[in-house]
């Protein structure tokens, strides 16, 4: 039986039976107890039923030349489990690795599969003693910034919905919103028409673990909207009780996730836009709001519906016209390397009782506005005491400190 998400109503699925029992009643516990989306529990599951035919194929249960998308993963008992090692552990992460070609994060949510499962059966079904997961740590994530469109390319996505669809007030709706709220593609794809809210301008979405935010319209959103659902609401052969905002226009269904993918990755290449995906678009409403917005980083945790923080500081990289900037402005960025010349190593006192060294020094100082000093030290930056020595206390001798 083929397992798979039914795209066309978010939240459900074919039944999770085609792995063995402790693996289905596990996403059970993840969907009904635990209270994880039915992605997340997907995901889960078929990590899990991978593990099991890696393991089958492990200890000789099938054909050592066996592929894997061919080995049954049914058939493994609460017994087996427990004859899981360390070692069979390390030795799966290492096939992920150089046999399957996984990213580091695509390894490190599988461990976390195994992890979660362990877990279960350790912690919450007491079937279990010890968990062979709990001492191995995922490996070290590479810090890459998120990818995502500038403003004038994101105005060139916008166009190209215009001209390159077959139902532009659609398309150009659904890029808008992603554009301007950073929803998700599973956000987007399961609103319904009584989650929008026009007369007080907010959506109300459903993200991960079934979590309800309300997500604010601004002038661009409203219009698209407006637009969009007068061609929707008239559309010959729409069903009134259809209750999907973004439907198909031959079916008068709602759109699938697949289909949006297809939508905007065509926009994109008519626009000219290579190597980006319809998630990228999450990213560059986030970053721009984040750059331009001036919008904290707690503010945007909310708008994103991130549970940590950690997850929303991705957004806090800056552009290198900004650090550019950071390094002209700093107060000490004019300040000139005193000219060389053999009479400042001379520290021979004058009449007046200071050094030719001092004299130079002076000099050199004099050239120097001195709203730069007063600049670093209201900034906080320290000057050497050597320096600030260098100049006689205007109120010495005043009773000032």
């Amino acid at each position: 039986m083929s397992i798979y998400l039914d795209e066309k109503n978010p939240g459900k699925h074919k039944p999770f039976d085609d792995a063995a029992p402790d693996i289905v009643e596990y996403v059970r516990y993840l969907e009904v107890i635990a209270g994880k989306s039915a992605n997340t529990a997907f995901s889960y599951y078929c990590d899990l039923r991978g593990f099991s035919r890696f393991m089958k194929r492990r200890r000789g249960l099938v054909p050592e030349d066996s592929e894997m998308k061919d080995i049954d993963p049914k058939g493994l008992d609460t017994a087996f489990w427990a004859s899981v090692t360390k070692e069979d552990i390390y030795e799966y992460l290492y096939f992920l690795n150089r046999e399957c070609g996984n990213k580091k994060s695509s390894t490190a949510r599988r461990l976390a599969s195994l992890h979660g499962f362990y877990d279960y059966l350790v912690n919450q079904v007491n079937r279990l003693d010890t968990d062979p997961t709990a001492a191995i740590h995922p490996p070290k994530q590479d810090k890459v910034l998120p990818k995502y469109l500038t403003a004038e390319q994101s105005m060139e996505l916008l166009e190209s919905t215009q001209t390159q669809s077959d139902f532009p007030e659609r398309d150009y709706c659904m890029v808008t919103l992603f554009l301007n709220c950073g929803m998700r593609l599973a956000e987007l794809v399961g609103m319904n028409l009584d989650d929008i809210d026009l007369e007080n301008r907010q959506i109300r979405l459903f993200g991960k673990g079934h979590k309800e935010r309300m997500v604010y319209l601004n002038d661009a959103c409203m219009e698209a909207l407006r637009l969009y659902l007068g061609k929707r609401n008239t559309m010959e052969g729409l069903l009134p009780q259809e209750k999907a905002v973004f439907i198909t226009r031959r079916r008068k269904e709602r759109i699938s996730n697949r289909r949006v993918e297809q939508l905007v990755t065509g926009a994109m290449k008519a626009a000219g836009l290579k190597g980006f995906s319809t998630h990228k678009l999450r990213h560059t409403a986030a970053t721009l709001m984040y750059q331009t917005g001036n919008v904290d980083i707690l503010t945007l945790k909310q708008l994103l519906g991130h549970s940590n923080v950690s997850t929303t500081q991705i957004y806090t990289h800056l552009q290198e016209f900004q650090v550019r900037a950071a390094i002209e402005e700093n107060p000490l960025g004019k300040v000139k390397k005193p000219k060389a010349s053999s009479h400042i190593l001379d520290t021979t006192e004058k009449e007046t009782g200071e050094t030719a060294e001092d004299s130079a020094l002076d000099e050199e100082l004099s050239s120097v506005p001195m709203k730069a000093f007063e600049g670093a030290a209201q900034d906080g930056i320290g000057l050497d005491a050597s320096v600030l020595a260098m100049k006689p206390d205007a109120n010495a001798g005043n009773g000032n400190s």
